[in-house]
């Protein structure tokens, strides 16, 4: 038994310590590899999972896992060590997992970004990914978070100001709302993060920019901009040593068919383009996407969207240097990005625009949120307003929503609900990658010591060996290998003894494509399967092997 506590954040150190376990406990379906350092060098530790009885990872088709890329939000590691321990603990229980680790290999990074991370449960003062100061090096003049109550939280304070765009809601004196054009009568507020100002002149009350300003979700190479056309881009595509280590791993590792990183909050399933219409897809791709998608929708209670349609912070402005964008149109496979958790619909909120959200809420949903908070967190999820003597600021009062158990990512009580139903997604999503199995590999005798060789291969998988339309298109995926090995007593009379051969179609082929319905279906050609045959003289042990960049790697022998 291999413990795991799914439902409680685990540090950095927790986190390397539980995958060690997992290797002591399971040494043939895991093992330890670190594919870089972060940038105060801490070793980014990867989870590789397989039967390895069966044959290595690097020998069959593969399925990434990362998360945590943004500092706060810690339920995807949570969810990533949940999918780790679940796989491992279930192999030879649950069907699905059985044959995925026999057939499959699993790349888990369960925390890309561990100094950002460290800083925050350390200090409680949030940065978006990294530590490296970026875009400048100085800490400027202005407001700074700061736990200045010394509760170990950073929240909020108001300030009463007669300029304010805040007043307090009659139906409940912790919500503030937003100052109408009609309203007169105060008090009307001033909302700022708890801290201190640094250089404060008794006037003016700037907020500091934060040094802290990468975003290493927006330095991967897919149309990457500088930081004046993408904030948080970093120097040059890949200047991250995190996200230059995860492109050298998949570049290093062609197997990988799918990929999914973990990021919070929404309760959504992403898809790219973040910045092209659906136009912009193959018609094959996009109907794959969409397939796929609906079953993390079964899974999850997600829906899936385009982030260009439905997830853009600004409709005049596209997103850009994002992960699933760059596996999709740089390596070729379809990638997803989970933001695990809605608070608004545990609160019984319908949520039709995400982006919207996050901006504004009626008072009915702000008041719903906060019923359910003290439902089902005994209020604790929110400090009601208390007063404080602000040394620069005079009286002052701190509360509001502890955001990040509440907002950001689940309260530990919901932990392993959005663990469990989020790694069955993982599953079914590495579930559809292609597989490329011999299914006969013969000899007929034809006359003396002469004998016709037979090879049948197959893609028993979903997806076609190439995985997708834009990995064809841009020749990301080599065509299947395949070698027949003859001993020395024997001769090849016809045939090549090493050859390339066209991917094969998967089951994906025939059913994405457009009108494809049962009732008018008239079958499909046998494009899933390939036939070769030689012609071999003499006496001992022929084998073959078959190679397939993304669906993996078979052999088979036999005797003359």
């Amino acid at each position: 038994m291999l413990s795991y506590d799914a439902a409680r954040y685990y540090s950095y150190d927790e986190v390397v310590q539980f995958l060690r376990r997992a290797a002591d406990a399971y040494p043939q379906l895991i093992r330890l590899e670190t594919i870089g350092k972060s940038y105060e060098g801490r070793d980014l530790w990867l989870a590789v999972l397989t039967n390895t009885q069966t044959g290595p990872d690097s020998e069959k088709p593969a399925y990434w896992i990362d998360a945590n890329i943004h500092a706060v939000e810690l339920c995807g590691s949570a969810v990533a060590l949940y999918t780790i321990w679940y796989l491992l603990e279930n192999h030879n229980k649950d069907r699905l997992v059985t044959h995925l680790l026999d057939t499959r290999a699993f790349y888990i990074l369960p925390r890309m970004s561990p100094d950002g991370t460290e800083y925050l449960l350390k200090t409680h003062k949030w940065v978006r990914s990294s530590v490296r100061r970026y875009p400048f090096d100085e800490i400027r003049d202005g407001l700074h978070p700061e736990d200045i109550n010394g509760d170990g939280e950073i929240l909020q304070m108001r300030v009463k100001d007669p300029l304010g765009e805040w007043k307090i809601s009659q139906k409940d004196p912790r919500l503030m709302l937003k100052r109408r054009p009609d309203d007169l009568d105060g008090p009307f507020y001033r909302l700022y993060a708890e801290g201190t100002f640094l250089n404060y002149d008794g006037f003016r009350k700037e907020v500091a920019p934060t040094p802290y300003g990468l975003d290493l979700n927006r330095n991967f190479p897919h149309e990457w901009q500088v930081e004046s056309g993408q904030q948080g881009a970093g120097e040059y595509p890949t200047s991250e040593s995190e996200v230059r280590a995860v492109v050298e791993f998949f570049y290093k590792h062609k197997n990988i068919c799918g990929a999914l990183t973990y990021h919070t909050t929404s309760g959504v399933i992403l898809r790219p383009y973040s910045g092209k219409p659906d136009t912009a897809f193959p018609n094959f791709d996009l109907a794959v996407y969409k397939a796929i998608g609906e079953r993390g929708t079964d899974a999850t209670g997600y829906r899936c969207v385009s982030v260009n349609d439905e997830f853009r912070y600004d409709k005049n402005k596209p997103i850009t240097g994002v992960f699933d964008d760059w596996a999709y149109d740089n390596y070729g496979v379809f990638a997803y990005t989970t933001e695990l958790w809605s608070i608004a619909s545990h609160a019984g909120i319908e949520v039709k625009d995400f982006i919207q959200f996050f901006r504004e809420r009626s008072e009915e949903d702000e008041l719903k949120l906060l019923r359910w908070c003290d439902r089902e967190l005994n209020g604790e999820g929110f400090q009601s307003w208390t007063p404080f003597e602000h040394p620069q600021l005079g009286r002052v009062e701190i509360g509001g929503w502890r955001l990040l158990y509440t907002w950001v990512n689940p309260p530990p009580k919901f932990l392993q609900e959005e663990s469990h139903k989020n790694m069955l997604f993982s599953l079914r999503h590495a579930a559809a990658s292609p597989r490329l199995r011999i299914r006969e590999f013969a000899a007929q005798p034809v006359g003396a010591d002469l004998y016709r060789i037979s090879l049948v291969l197959e893609n028993d998988g979903w997806l076609p060996t190439y995985v997708s339309q834009r990995a064809l298109e841009k020749k990301l995926s080599q065509p299947i290998q395949v070698e027949l090995q003859l001993p020395t007593s024997a001769t090849l009379e016809l045939g090549r003894p090493k050859q390339e051969i066209e991917h094969l179609a998967g089951v994906a082929t025939a059913l994405c494509q457009p009108w494809t319905s049962y009732h008018a279906f008239r079958g499909t050609s046998k494009e899933s399967e390939r036939k070769i045959e030689w012609l071999v003289r003499g006496r001992g042990e022929l084998s073959v092997i078959a190679k397939s960049e993304r669906a993996g790697t078979c052999r088979a022998a036999l005797e003359l």
